[in-house]
C-alpha cells in the first residue's frame, strides 16, 4: 500500500507507522507465532529505534554522508510500494529480511543483538521474532528517510540536521535502554534523552488493535495513578509469560526453543489431528499449507529440535516435533519441501557446513523412515553463512543454530 499523495513525510516516525496496519501487524505476528498485540508493540518501538539509530549515526560527518547514501537508494522507496507484500512471507519477505539484517548491522553494529533484545523485553516477543521484525522495519525507514529527503531536497547534512530535529519523538516511542546502547556505541546527539520505562504512545496505538479494549480514563489528574498501575501490571505479566515460556539452552547442543502458547488440537485432511503448541513451528506450518490464500514459498523456524553435541543425533525430547511434522506432511501429499541447516561461527566454516547438512539429512531421514518419500525433501547445509543474529553473544550464537524448512510446493 501507499501512503496518500497529501503525506508529505515531514514527521518520519508518523509516516512510518502509517504502514503499519492492521492487516501489515497482523501478518506479521502470524509469521513469527506472537500476538498481534505484542507484535504492534514491537513493530512500533522497533521502527523508533531504527530512527533513533539513524539519528545516531547522523551525528558524525561520515555517518550523515552514509545515512544520505542509503536514503538516496531506490530500493528502500519501492519497497513503500507494497509494503503488505513484504510483511506476508514468502520470498519476498526473505529478501527484506536480508536486506534489513545488513542495514541493521550498518546502524548499530556489534550492538544489533542487544537492540533487538532491548525492544523484544519492551514489547513481550521472542528475541528471535524481535530480530527479524527490526530486519522487516529497517528497509522501511530507509524508504520513508529518502522520501522525505526527496521532498525537502535535503543533502546529507541537511538530512542529519532532519532527523535531529525529531531525535526527542525517537527516542520518545524507543524502548528503555536504548539510549544508552547507542551512547557506547557512538556519540548521541544533543537532544536525545532516555527513554521512559514504558513507552505509552505505542501502547496506546497497540492497544486499539487488541480484542480487549481498556476502560476509558477518568477525567482529570486523576487518572495518571491508575495509568502507571497498568503499565506496571502489564509491565509484569509481560515478563511471567517471557520467562514461563524461555528458551533454554545446553553447551554444545543446538537448541531452538521459543515461548509458547496453550497446545492447540489441530484437523488435518484425511481425519487425522495433531495436537501441538499454539504459536509454533508445526503450528504455522499446518495453518500456512491449509490455507490456500497463501502461496509459496515460505520459510519456517524449527523449534523444539535439539541435537547431541556436535552430532547428528536428535534429543529424545526432539521425536514430537519431527512426529507431528510427518503427520502433516502426509496429510499434504503434494507438499514439497527443502530443510536447510545453520550453525554458529564456533569451529572450523567446512566443519559447520558439513555438520549443517548433515543434521537437515538427519532429519530428512528420520521423516523418510516414518514413509514420507525422499524425492519431496531437498537438503541443504550453510555452515555459518547467512546468521540472522550476531555471533558476539550466546543469546545471538543460539539463533543462528537452527534448521529451517522452506515450502517450495504446497
Amino acid at each position: 500500500m501507499a501512503l496518500p499523495q497529501t503525506n508529505r513525510y515531514d514527521n518520519l516516525l508518523s509516516a512510518a507507522k502509517a504502514y503499519l496496519t492492521s492487516g501489515v501487524v497482523r501478518n506479521a505476528s502470524v509469521m513469527h507465532g506472537e500476538s498481534e498485540n505484542a507484535t504492534c508493540l514491537a513493530m512500533h518501538s522497533g521502527i523508533a529505534s531504527v530512527f533513533a539509530g539513524l539519528t545516531n549515526m547522523a551525528s558524525t560527518s561520515g555517518g550523515a554522508s552514509t545515512v544520505g547514501n542509503l536514503a538516496r537508494e531506490p530500493a528502500y522507496g519501492n519497497l513503500l510500494n507494497n509494503v503488505a507484500s513484504s510483511f506476508s512471507g514468502g520470498s519476498e519477505t526473505s529478501n527484506v529480511i536480508n536486506s534489513g539484517q545488513k542495514l541493521l548491522g550498518t546502524i548499530f553494529g556489534d550492538h544489533t543483538s542487544a537492540v533487538a533484545d532491548t525492544v523484544a523485553r519492551s514489547s513481550g516477543v521472542s528475541s528471535l521474532s524481535s530480530s527479524k521484525l527490526m530486519a522487516m522495519l529497517a528497509p522501511l525507514a530507509i524508504g520513508v528517510l529518502g522520501k522525505h529527503a526527496a521532498a525537502r531536497a535535503l543533502n546529507p547534512t541537511g538530512l542529519a540536521t532532519s532527523l535531529m530535529g525529531q531525535s526527542n519523538e525517537f527516542a520518545d516511542a524507543a524502548p528503555a535502554g536504548l539510549s544508552k546502547l547507542l551512547a557506547d556505541q557512538a556519540p548521541t546527539p544533543a537532544g536525545i534523552h532516555a527513554a521512559p520505562d514504558t513507552d505509552v504512545n505505542n501502547y496506546e496505538a497497540c492497544a486499539a488493535r487488541a480484542t480487549v479494549r481498556t476502560p476509558e480514563r477518568p477525567s482529570g489528574t486523576r487518572w495518571w495513578p491508575l495509568l502507571l498501575i497498568g503499565l506496571a501490571i502489564l509491565g509484569l505479566l509481560f515478563w511471567l509469560f517471557r520467562n514461563i515460556g524461555s528458551r533454554t539452552r545446553e553447551a554444545g547442543r543446538q537448541v531452538v526453543t521459543t515461548t509458547q502458547n496453550a497446545p492447540a488440537s489441530i484437523p488435518l485432511p484425511g481425519g487425522a489431528n495433531i495436537s501441538v503448541p499454539r504459536g509454533s513451528f508445526n503450528y504455522k506450518l499446518a495453518s500456512f499449507l491449509a490455507d490456500g490464500s497463501q502461496t509459496a514459498p515460505k520459510t519456517f523456524v524449527f523449534d523444539h529440535l535439539n541435537f547431541e553435541a556436535n552430532s547428528t543425533q536428535l534429543t529424545a525430547d526432539s521425536q514430537g516435533t519431527v512426529t507431528s511434522l510427518s503427520q502433516i506432511l502426509k496429510a499434504y501429499p503434494n507438499a514439497q519441501v527443502q530443510l536447510s541447516g545453520y550453525t554458529d561461527h564456533t569451529g572450523a566454516p567446512d566443519a559447520n557446513q558439513k555438520l549443517s547438512l548433515d543434521r537437515a539429512n538427519a532429519v530428512k531421514q528420520t521423516l523418510v523412515n516414518s514413509g514420507i518419500a525422499a524425492d519431496r525433501m531437498a537438503t541443504t547445509g550453510y555452515g555459518q553463512d547467512r546468521p540472522i543474529a550476531s555471533n558476539d553473544t550466546e543469546e545471538g550464537r543460539a539463533q543462528n543454530r537452527r534448521l529451517e524448512l522452506t515450502v517450495t510446493q504446497k
